[in-house]
């Protein structure tokens, strides 16, 4: 057993990173860690609407003249082709909006690395990696999708209603959807949060960065599996948190646009300016639904930055050569290590002692959270 279960240990140092790189609060980081978070599924979305046409129809007595033609029905042909443009266009724009995600992975971890969110030079600096995590990423929705698929297939192929057979086909069916989706689930939030530091600090690929972690993965299996469950358990704590948040902005946000909008309901009104009350109706919506966007998104900030550094100091327990963010490891820090860590704190200026050059630069990984030691380690890794 584990002295120490790295995903207990690696909440305070979340915590503590996140206090540093969020406080005192500057507008422009966060607002940039917003943005970030529109891209990385840290809420946000892609709002979708329609409209209905009524056509009317004639008959009765008083009725359209009979010279005027009356209106065409699109052939089915040309429907067709109309339905499937538009679910192109849809599905273009959601393959662009994850690669832009993708890109946007990297793009969070080099600010949470440097303590300095950015989004420009990171951005065009990790194009590359990007598409490759996009790839690989659609690989697996395909794969996962296809496992999915062609069970259905084969069941619907045969012919087989609502029947006792169908029945006992389900639940097999079931059972391999969930283990297909749970898999999925792990290998890519595995591949988010602790691969795509591996690429970014080693400059591999996703394979490559899969072959570099699976040796300890393999190793540390108790480690890892405690730490998908506390990331599980921590997403639904955060999620109801940040609902609750989210939802007192709003009733907040409501409060100035529904005064306008009474005001302004009863000044048409009594003007008898129906149409017009209409339009500034629909634009007060508009308004609170992106100033809504804006600010969950800032909420989600804190939420962002806390779960993305638990992952990264869950890594640095694990392999602390990717140690990105100065974690304190408990294996190197623990109790039966007083002595060596006494050491290394009173000589850790000096960096002559074995004990630091095992253990890093300037014993980032066996004292607490220095951002001056982190900084340094930064340096050398990069060079």
């Amino acid at each position: 057993m584990p002295s120490r279960w790295y995903a207990f240990a690696a909440l305070s140092d979340a915590r503590d990173a996140t206090e540093e790189l969020l406080r005192p609060i500057d507008r422009g980081r966060w607002l940039r860690l917003a943005l970030i978070a529109l891209f990385v599924g840290v809420g946000g979305g892609v709002p979708t609407g329609g409209s209905n046409v009524n056509v009317p129809s004639g008959g009765g007595g008083g009725g359209v003249p009979s010279d005027v033609p009356a209106p065409s029905i699109p052939e089915v042909g040309t429907a067709v082709t109309i339905v499937a443009g538009i679910v192109l266009l849809i599905l273009l724009l959601a393959l662009v909006w994850s690669l832009v995600g993708a890109i946007m992975e990297f793009v969070l971890i080099v600010g949470l690395r440097d303590r300095e969110v950015s989004i420009r030079d990171p951005f065009g600096a990790n194009v590359r990696p990007g598409f490759r995590l996009f790839g690989f990423r659609l690989v697996v929705g395909l794969v996962s999708l296809l496992v999915i698929g062609l069970p259905l297939l084969a069941v619907f192929g045969f012919g087989i209603g609502v029947s006792p057979a169908f029945l006992v086909l389900l639940v097999p069916l079931v059972i391999v959807f969930g283990v297909v989706a749970l898999v999925g689930s792990v290998v890519l939030g595995l591949t988010t949060d602790f691969v795509v530091p591996t690429m970014l600090a080693e400059g591999v690929g996703v394979l490559d960065g899969w072959r570099r972690l699976w040796p300890t993965l393999r190793a540390e299996w108790k480690q890892v599996g405690l730490y998908v469950v506390a990331k599980f358990v921590l997403g639904i704590a955060v999620g109801l948190a940040v609902s609750l948040v989210v939802l007192l902005a709003a009733l907040i946000v409501a409060i100035p646009f529904v005064i306008v909008g009474a005001l302004l309901y009863f000044a048409v009104h009594a003007a008898g300016a129906t149409t017009v009350g209409l339009v500034i109706g629909g634009v007060l919506v508009a308004l609170f639904v992106l100033v809504m966007i804006v600010v969950g998104l800032i909420v989600q900030v804190p939420a962002l930055t806390f779960v993305r550094y638990y992952s990264l100091s869950v890594l640095g327990m694990l392999v602390p050569e990717l140690d990105l963010v100065g974690v304190d490891r408990p294996d190197e820090g623990g109790d039966g290590d007083d002595t060596g860590s006494e050491e290394n704190g009173d000589d850790g200026d000096d960096g002559d002692d074995t004990g630091s050059e095992e253990n890093g630069d300037d014993a980032v990984r066996t004292g607490t959270y220095r951002p001056s030691s982190w900084r340094r380690s930064v340096v050398s890794m990069s060079g």
